[in-house]
């Protein structure tokens, strides 16, 4: 099993309706993905103002399960339409679980 996890940090000029219409397309993806077997996200609630904005946790049974959801057309376009346009900073890491 592989656990993805992807954190955000947010331009000055993002609003929070921006944050729940990227929250709305990334909880899209299980439905459309079948290759994910968990899938969370959401932002950040806690102090001080420098952690991370937002989180993505999801998992995948392997890396080629993965590389399916990273290539998948619905997941490039939550990343165009929805991601790049508020999204300053992006950190990421596949570990196994």
């Amino acid at each position: 099993m592989l656990r993805h996890v992807v954190l955000f940090r947010f331009s000055p000029e993002s609003t929070p309706e921006q944050v729940e219409h990227l929250t709305a397309g990334l909880m899209e993806l299980p439905a459309a993905i079948p290759q994910i077997r968990a899938y969370r996200c959401g932002p950040n609630v806690g102090t001080p103002n420098d952690n991370w904005h937002y989180a993505v946790v999801a998992d995948f049974d392997d890396v080629a399960a993965h590389q399916a959801y990273v290539a998948h057309d619905q997941h490039q376009q939550v990343i165009v339409e929805r991601i790049h346009p508020i999204v300053t900073e992006r950190a990421a890491v596949q570990y196994e679980i």
